[in-house]
């Protein structure tokens, strides 16, 4: 069952793994394609309340409260770099989410996103979508949207545009 931990993790995948797609596309000087698949791995989350800090889930979440994530990203078996993000609980159950991609060697692609209804039930919204803000270094250029689709699995489906 998709869990609300699993379900920022999906959150982290979308904006990574549409920055992950637009980097790629851009290194090899290539039109950019519909659809693009990355496989990306948590490497820690943690939540900022008025409680404190802490890496459990602590329910849920009220305005001002933090979420700060890492995650590895993966091409097959191979890693290709590693993202950071950070969202904030901001009113009417949203999260104001802005994400780092760092691809090894390339440079970094910046997405952000407005979670929509992300504190109003367990598992956050099947749908979202959001802005590739730019980049450096190889993605200097980078602009776009992503939106990114939940799948039974729990798996992601993102369709990534550039502008």
């Amino acid at each position: 069952m998709f869990s609300l931990d699993k379900a920022l993790v999906a959150t982290v995948i979308a904006a990574f793994v549409a920055g992950g797609a637009v980097a790629a596309t851009a290194a090899s000087g290539a039109h950019p394609a519909p659809s693009f698949s990355y496989i990306v791995q948590n490497a820690g989350t943690e939540y900022l309340t008025k409680s404190g800090l802490t890496a459990t889930f602590p329910g849920r979440l009220e305005t001002g409260d933090q979420i700060f994530s890492r995650d590895t990203l993966l091409r097959g078996s191979t890693r290709i770099g590693y993202d950071n993000m950070t969202c904030t609980v901001t009113f009417d159950s949203n999260d104001l989410c802005h994400a780092i991609s760092v691809f090894s060697g390339k440079g970094d692609v910046e997405a952000t996103w407005l979670w929509v209804g992300r504190n109003s039930s367990q598992y956050g919204p099947e749908h979202f979508a959001g802005v590739i803000n730019g980049g450096t270094g190889s993605y200097r250029n980078t602009r776009g949207q992503f939106e990114a689709d939940v799948q039974p699995n729990g798996a992601l489906k993102i369709t990534a545009k550039l502008s």
